[in-house]
This record gives structure tokens, C-alpha cells and sequence, in this order.
């Protein structure tokens, strides 16, 4: 094979005079603890107050400067944008469009009491868990269907706090409430600690990690999803079947871990959802075909997800985990 010859630096493009120029984006593994999100800005201004940053599961905090474009082109899966304050959200709103427009998948954080937003924004509960505590969530009013809770030690994982605060989200018209445990620095930590005791003090600094699982079941009791979906893309049949298969397995992944079954068979799992995610075969036609040996790296509980949904049936390995991890 002859070797390859060297791509071509990709053209810069001018910034029109006055508008912002694209930023560069982290990039990340897209998985259902971190709400599927492949990019966020590298440059944005966030916001004040109390907020965590879904993609990396810490706080987040405001920083200078203003609003960044992002080139769409840039991007072929989700797209996170972190709240921002109120002089910015307006030019947060019209990158939005833009990536809109462009029919990129985009996860938009707003906080309580921020109006407007679309039924895929996902609302922020930490300031209003920290500053009121969840009986006070029967006052929200949004019209957005999904909210994060984050679980941090000795502050939001009361399980008393969450059936109460569920209640009332439940009423308040949501649909989806995702648990997020925060990995915390110590700086975050010191930050925190003015809103608790002595004893949280110890818990938030010392304490173990926040159960999950716990906290999924208890929305569950209120008719409450706990788990984020993967948005669709635009794109062949083809393609589209072999992300649906990609998320379903890396869903399985996490509940067969979560469940504490054989880490080198979830590990197994999770890779085969990355292969799936790039993979140039037609899936859904080889399984229908019986030829799925043709993949080596598909095997076990893997195929047994990819061939039922070639068959047109929900996962059964999906739902014999979800009940059992729900179960209370």
C-alpha cells in the first residue's frame, strides 16, 4: 500500500469585523453519565453563583470575557452549553440557533427562575437545593422537562429531602430528574462548606460518594425518568441504527456496572458501544441476516442487545437490568 499523502492544513476562516470568532471546543466520550454531551466551548463566560458543569461533573464558576461562537461545522454530536448570566443570554441564545439551524444536537443548562429555554434544556437544581433545600421546590415553575439533582455529600443526599423534593417536580410538570454525583476538588469542597454543620462538614469533605442507584429508585416511586437519552442525528438509516444500538449498549454498560456484575463483561460492553459508534457495516442488515459473526468484536450480551433491535423489539438485556436496578 502506498503510503498517505499528508492532508492539507484545513483553511482558517476570517471573522467578519465585530463578531466573535469559533471557539475551540474540549472534547469528551459521549456516555449517559455525562448526558451524552461530546463538545462544550472552551472559551465561556458561565455564570455566578452555584452551578455544576455537567460534562466534567465539578462546580462551575464565571469567568471574563464574553459570549464565543461555535462553527457548526466544527461539530457532529452534542453540544454543551453551560448557563451564563443574564447581560449574556442573549448571544447564548443566538449560538444556539445557530447550532439549530444547523441541525447540531445541543443540551442548553438553565437555572431556576431563567425563562424561556426548549423541552431538551435541562435545568441546574444545585442553588436552590443549597440556598432553600428540596421542600422548597413545590414554588418552581418551568416549562422545561428534564432537571439535574446533583448528590453531594452531607448537602443534597437526604433521601428524605429527595421524596420530598421529587413531589413536588413531579407536579411541577417534569418528566426526567438525572442524579449527578459531583466529583468534587478540594477547592469545591471549601466552597460548599458554608451551606452545612459540623456533620456535613465531615460528610462533604470525608464522606462517601452518593448512591445513584438510590436515588433513581426513589424517582422512579414518583413516575420520574432517571436516565438521559441520546439525541437522534441526522444522517442514513444506516447510521442511525448503529448509534441507537451504540447508546443502548453503553446504557447496559452502565447499569450492568452499577449493578456490580463482572467488570471485565461491562468493560466488554462499553467497547463494543465504541466500535458500534464508528463502525461502517450495515448492523441492522447483518443481524437480520444471521451474519453477525462477521464482527469479532461483537459477541455475548452485546449481540444478543444489537439483535433485538434489529428485530424491531426493545433490548430485553436492557430491561431484565433496569427492573433490577429499580427494584427497590
Amino acid at each position: 500500500m502506498s503510503p498517505r499523502a499528508p492532508s492539507s492544513p484545513a483553511p482558517r476562516t476570517r471573522a467578519v469585523s465585530g463578531e466573535p470568532r469559533p471557539t475551540a471546543l474540549r472534547r469528551y466520550l459521549p456516555d449517559p453519565a455525562r448526558l451524552w454531551i461530546c463538545c462544550c466551548p472552551r472559551s465561556w463566560p458561565g455564570a455566578g453563583g452555584l452551578w455544576c458543569h455537567l460534562a466534567e461533573r465539578r462546580l462551575g464558576a464565571a469567568r471574563p470575557g464574553g459570549v464565543p461562537r461555535i462553527d457548526p461545522r466544527a461539530v457532529d454530536d452534542l453540544v454543551y452549553l453551560p448557563p451564563v448570566d443574564e447581560e449574556h443570554r442573549a448571544a447564548r441564545d443566538e449560538v444556539a440557533r445557530e447550532l439549530e439551524r444547523a441541525s447540531v444536537p445541543l443540551l442548553t443548562q438553565r437555572r431556576p427562575g431563567e425563562a424561556g429555554g426548549r423541552e431538551e434544556d435541562v435545568l441546574d437544581l444545585l442553588e436552590t437545593l443549597l440556598v432553600a433545600g428540596g421542600r422548597r421546590l413545590g414554588e418552581l415553575e418551568t416549562t422545561l422537562r428534564a432537571a439535574v439533582w446533583p448528590l453531594i455529600p452531607g448537602l443534597t443526599d437526604d433521601p428524605d429531602e429527595w421524596e420530598v423534593g421529587l413531589a413536588a417536580l413531579a407536579r411541577a410538570g417534569l418528566e426526567t430528574v438525572l442524579p449527578l454525583p459531583l466529583a468534587l476538588e478540594p477547592a469545591d469542597c471549601r466552597r460548599l462548606a458554608e451551606f452545612t454543620d459540623e456533620a456535613g462538614y465531615q460528610a462533604l469533605f470525608h464522606g462517601r460518594r452518593p448512591d445513584g442507584r438510590a436515588f433513581a429508585r426513589a424517582a422512579a416511586r414518583r413516575g420520574l425518568g432517571a436516565f438521559p437519552r441520546r439525541p437522534e442525528l441526522a444522517g442514513s438509516p444506516r447510521a442511525r441504527f448503529s448509534r441507537r444500538a451504540a447508546a443502548e449498549l453503553a446504557h447496559v454498560a452502565e447499569l450492568w456496572l452499577g449493578l456490580g456484575r463482572s467488570e471485565a463483561a461491562g468493560q466488554e460492553l462499553l467497547r463494543a458501544s465504541r466500535w458500534l459508534d464508528r463502525s461502517p457495516h450495515d448492523l441492522e442488515a447483518l443481524a437480520r441476516e444471521g451474519n453477525l459473526d462477521v464482527l469479532p468484536w461483537l459477541g455475548g450480551e452485546s449481540r444478543r442487545v444489537v439483535e433485538d433491535l434489529a428485530a424491531g423489539r426493545p433490548a430485553s438485556l436492557r430491561r431484565e437490568l433496569e427492573e433490577e436496578y429499580l427494584a427497590p
